[in-house]
C-alpha cells in the first residue's frame, strides 16, 4: 500500500511543481515582452572626472549652474552621484531632468547666457583644470 501511494503521490507532486514553474516562466516572459512607455521628459546625464586639485573650483561653478537650472521653466529635478577615487580624484554623475526637450533647449540658452555674464567659459575651464566630461541626453521611460 505504501509503495502504491508513493507511486501515485510523487508523480502528482512533480506535475504540480512543473506546472507552477511553467506558469512562473510564462509570467516572466510576459513581463519582459511588455513595452515600456517613453515619456516626454528628458534627462541630461553628465559623467565628470575631476582631479583632486580642481574639486573646489568645480564645486563653485557647479553650484552656480545648479541654482540657475532650478529656476528654469520645465525643470523637474537634479540628482548628483559622486565617488572619490583612491587618488582623491572625484567622479560625479549628474542627472538634470526636464519636462520635455523644448524646455531643456530653452534652459540651455538661458544657462549659457548666465554663465557668460558670470565670466564662466566652461570648455576653457574644463581644459584648464583637467576635468573631463561626457554628456548624453536621454528620454525617460516608465515601466
Amino acid at each position: 500500500m505504501k509503495q502504491t501511494l508513493k507511486t501515485i503521490i510523487i508523480p502528482i507532486l512533480m506535475a504540480v511543481n512543473t506546472f507552477g514553474q511553467h506558469q512562473n516562466r510564462l509570467k516572466m516572459e510576459q513581463n519582459n515582452r511588455e513595452e515600456r512607455t517613453a515619456t516626454e521628459q528628458v534627462a541630461v546625464i553628465d559623467k565628470i572626472s575631476i582631479p583632486q586639485k580642481a574639486i573646489a573650483a568645480y564645486s563653485e561653478n557647479s553650484l552656480f549652474i545648479r541654482n540657475t537650472l532650478r529656476q528654469q521653466p520645465g525643470f523637474v529635478k537634479y540628482e548628483i552621484f559622486q565617488q572619490t577615487g583612491d587618488s582623491g580624484d572625484l567622479r560625479v554623475i549628474t542627472v538634470a531632468t526636464w519636462a520635455d526637450r523644448q524646455r531643456m533647449d530653452d534652459a540651455r540658452v538661458v544657462i549659457r547666457e548666465a554663465m557668460q555674464k558670470a565670466g564662466i567659459k566652461m570648455p576653457a575651464f574644463l581644459e584648464q583644470h583637467g576635468i573631463t566630461m561626457e554628456r548624453g541626453i536621454y528620454q525617460t521611460v516608465e515601466e
